[in-house]
């Protein structure tokens, strides 16, 4: 489960990346995607655990300024997932050209 500043966080990220201020890269090989600002790098990864049958997302958080990895985690069971997912999908879809 996230902490509460993690989930203000990422709907912080939802936001601004709906806004229209952030595009994200998509890796579709790596089922994750990537924000890289001037202060901090971002990567949201999902995995499906098979034992388990849930979904789950790992946050990485990279403080550029104190050179600092931080790892949040959460799954299906959480309420926390919908936040995670949400940002997923947008941060997937910033980066697409669509026709109309």
């Amino acid at each position: 489960m996230f902490p509460e500043k993690i989930k203000d966080f990422l709907i912080t990220l939802i936001q601004k990346t709906e806004g229209g201020e952030f595009t994200w890269i998509y890796d579709d090989d790596n089922s994750s995607v990537n924000l890289q600002t001037n202060e901090f790098s971002a990567t949201l990864k999902y995995t499906f655990n098979n034992n388990e049958e849930y979904g789950e997302f790992v946050l990485f958080y990279f403080d550029l300024i104190a050179n600092k990895e931080y790892r949040f985690y959460t799954n299906q069971t959480w309420k926390d997932y919908e936040i995670a997912r949400r940002l997923y999908e947008v941060a997937q879809s910033s980066g697409l050209n669509l026709p109309f």
